[in-house]
C-alpha cells in the first residue's frame, strides 16, 4: 500500500470511495461526479487529497484544506474526508493517509491536523487519540444550501 497526492485521473475510481463515505454517513451520493471531483477537489487550490492505492487500485482517501488556529497562533491543516474500503481498515491505511496530508500540510507552514468525528465513531476516536489527538466537545454546525444563500444575500452593515 501507497499514499500519494490524487491526480486527475484519479477521480472515477475516487469517487466510488467518496460516494460510499456519503452513503456511509447518510448524505446524498449522486451530487457530485468524476469531472467535477478532478476539477474541484483533485485539481482545485485550497484543497488536499491523498489517495492509499494497493495493487492499482484505489482504497482509501483523505481530503484537507489549510487552516489557521488564532488560539494557538499557527496555521494547520483541516481533515474534511478520511474513508478507507471496509475490506482494507484495520492495516494502518488511515494512519497513513493522516501523516501524508500531515506532511503536506507541514511543507505548507501547517504546525497541527484539526479532525473531526461524529460522536458514535469510536473507530475514529481511536485513531485519532494514537496519532495524539485530543478530544474537545464540540457541535458542528453547517448552513447549506437555501439557508447559505439567504445568508450570503444578506446587506452588509
Amino acid at each position: 500500500m501507497t499514499c500519494r497526492a490524487a491526480r486527475a485521473e484519479d477521480a472515477p475510481a475516487l469517487l466510488a470511495l467518496v460516494r460510499a463515505l456519503n452513503s456511509a454517513e447518510g448524505n446524498p451520493t449522486g451530487l457530485i461526479d468524476a469531472t467535477t471531483l478532478a476539477r474541484d477537489v483533485i485539481g482545485g487550490d485550497a484543497t488536499m487529497v491523498m489517495v492509499a492505492e494497493a495493487d492499482g487500485a484505489l482504497i482509501g482517501y483523505a481530503t484537507a484544506h489549510p487552516t489557521y488556529e488564532t488560539g494557538h497562533a499557527e496555521r494547520g491543516v483541516y481533515v474534511g474526508d478520511l474513508y478507507v474500503d471496509p475490506a482494507h481498515r484495520r492495516r494502518g491505511v488511515a494512519r497513513s493517509l493522516l501523516a501524508a496530508l500531515a506532511r503536506a500540510g507541514q511543507a505548507q507552514g501547517a504546525r497541527h491536523l484539526w479532525l473531526t468525528a461524529a460522536g458514535d465513531n469510536h473507530a475514529a476516536h481511536a485513531l485519532y487519540r494514537r496519532i495524539g489527538g485530543h478530544g474537545e466537545r464540540i457541535l458542528a454546525f453547517a448552513s447549506t444550501g437555501e439557508d447559505f444563500l439567504g445568508l450570503a444575500a444578506e446587506a452588509p452593515r
